[in-house]
């Protein structure tokens, strides 16, 4: 049975010197729901988001994904666990392939050796999943509109099937046009059970595209509820 609850933070806490970053953060997040979270700079989003993402360790607190305790030791490590972050600042190697970008890391091997059959086709499979089927998976990187990019970026980040995605200021680089095309993109996923924490400082698009949302001030929690 699907937990009613797919990621949970309670209390959490981070201090980098004298600075306390995080004080103290709580929030739930349930299968398929895009949750917005809402601070100003320095409110400790960022901080929370390495945390979940293994960039950081947390001082104090816990955190569970699905219901088993969640503390990743990396980023890899939180991507093989199940929870993949999408930064503002996308990071592909824009000389390699759509294909490449996509497996690079997590190629299919048989005997040893890259299965090329096979790795072509999870590439394939993941830009279906986001309703891009037709992007050209050996076009280099660099020759995609910032759009197509960010497709890329979120097929690579679903090829080992999240369970929670993190976007960082998504819409930041998009037109509005593009930017009709990832709500398109998120709604897709979120009726594929994947929860997505989508971290943006346009309230208009956070009431449009999220269930639910928490507020962050000073590295505390301050507010939460249904949008």
């Amino acid at each position: 049975m699907t937990p009613a609850i797919r990621l949970r933070l309670t209390g959490l806490q981070k201090s980098f010197g004298a600075t306390r970053a995080l004080r103290s953060v709580s929030l739930a997040i349930g299968p398929g729901e895009v949750h917005a979270l809402i601070g100003e700079n320095g409110a400790g989003k960022s901080t929370l988001m390495k945390i979940l993402s293994g960039a950081h360790a947390a001082d104090a607190g816990t955190m569970e994904l699905s219901g088993q305790s969640y503390q990743p030791e990396n980023p890899h490590d939180a991507r093989l666990k199940g929870v993949a972050m999408i930064y503002q600042e996308l990071n592909l190697a824009l000389h390699l392939t759509a294909q490449e970008n996509i497996l690079l890391g997590a190629e299919s091997t048989r005997w040893g050796c890259v299965d090329q059959a096979t790795s072509r086709a999870r590439a394939q499979t993941a830009l279906e999943q986001l309703g891009h089927g037709g992007l050209a998976l050996d076009q280099k990187a660099g020759d995609f509109s910032i759009a197509e990019q960010q497709i890329i970026e979120i097929a690579r980040a679903l090829l080992l099937q999240p369970q929670v995605l993190i976007m960082d200021e998504p819409t930041s680089s998009l037109t509005q046009a593009d930017t009709e095309k990832l709500f398109a993109t998120i709604s897709r996923l979120r009726a594929q059970g994947v929860s997505i924490i989508y971290i943006s400082h346009f309230l208009e698009e956070c009431s449009r595209i999220a269930d639910r949302y928490t507020v962050l001030k000073d590295g505390e929690t301050v507010g939460s509820g249904a949008m």
